[in-house]
């Protein structure tokens, strides 16, 4: 099995802090281990506050997919990340 690290840069329709409470969440985490996915940095913009870059690594094409698919649209949304692709940076990465 290959493992894809993904980075995504993103604006926040909420607070950094709000994002990163859902995100830490055991419910949350607990869907993450279930795809085999880690989350290794989760970090907000030093020059905008509504702006946060994450780091994951799992099996590939399971985080891009994830975020790639329309019906995933609530779930990303609800941790306050801004579901417009056009906005959010995503950067692959394999070993």
């Amino acid at each position: 099995m290959t493992i894809e690290t993904t980075i995504l840069d993103f604006q926040l329709s909420n607070t950094f802090e709000h994002y990163e409470s859902h995100m830490t969440a055991e419910e949350q985490q607990s869907m993450f281990k279930e795809m085999g996915v880690k989350t290794f940095y989760i970090g907000k913009s030093i020059d905008d506050p509504k702006r946060a870059t994450v780091i994951f690594q799992g099996p590939e094409n399971v985080l891009n997919d994830i975020f790639m698919n329309p019906e995933s649209k609530p779930i990303v949304e609800a941790s306050g990340h801004i579901y417009i692709y056009d906005g959010t940076k995503i950067t692959r990465w394999i070993s």
